[in-house]
Order: structure tokens, then sequence, then C-alpha cells
């Protein structure tokens, strides 16, 4: 089964380039990340990977990381941090936490007054 991945290229505010990189990482899809940082990197300007909203990573993903270690800045949610401290892919580049407010559901559209009042009557009613 492959993983569901989401990769798109842009560039931030200050015009720095950038990768998104959305879902999970892992074997069945790692050749995907490990093309477009190679596409997106540059010797003479480093890329942010920006992997705030990845949701799992395994040794693939790591290693496709590893091997642009010297051209890549990382931003990363606080549920991956411990991972790239403990494989030492921290000491290679810039990482940076940045956590997401958590989404929560969608909140219901208050109930107009009529269709209050009409349930109060139905219930008055029996």
């Amino acid at each position: 089964m492959t993983a569901t991945l989401q990769i798109t290229s842009g560039r931030t505010p200050d015009g720095t380039r950038q990768l998104t990189v959305i879902g999970e990482i892992d074997l069945s899809n790692a050749d995907e990340l490990t093309r477009a940082l190679a596409d997106a990197v540059s010797p003479d300007h480093p890329l942010l990977v920006d992997l705030t909203r990845v949701d799992y990573l395994d040794s693939a993903a790591l290693a496709a990381l590893f091997a642009q270690a010297d051209r890549i800045d990382i931003h990363i949610s606080p549920l991956n941090e411990a991972l790239l401290t403990l494989s030492g892919l921290a000491e290679l580049t810039r990482v940076r936490v940045i956590a997401h407010p958590a989404q929560g559901p969608t909140p219901l559209p208050p109930a107009t007054s009529a269709s209050t009042s009409s349930a109060d009557e139905s219930a008055g009613a029996r």
C-alpha cells in the first residue's frame, strides 16, 4: 500500500525556494521526495523543506533528507522533532520546530429561531 504524499514547490515571502510536503513518507514513496529535493536544491541558495504537515517519516525519508542536508533547512512539527534529533539530521542542517494549532471539527451553524420554535412547538404538542 502506498502512503499518501503531496509535494508542492514554491517560494517563501522573502523569495527562498520551498518544498512543502504533506502526508506520510515511507519506502513506498520516498523516491518521490528524493526526486523533488534533487530538482529543487541549488548549491548557491538553501531550500526550505516544510515538513510541518508530515504525519510519518521512516528511514527512507530520512535517507532522502540526509542526502541533501548541506543544502536544506527543515521546518518540522513537534511530532517528528525527536526523530530528526535522534537520527543526527538536526546536527547537519538547520531544523526549526513549528507548532500548528490543532484543527478541530468544523462547528455546526447556530440554529435559527424559526427551527427552534418549531421543535419546541412539536415537543409541546405531544
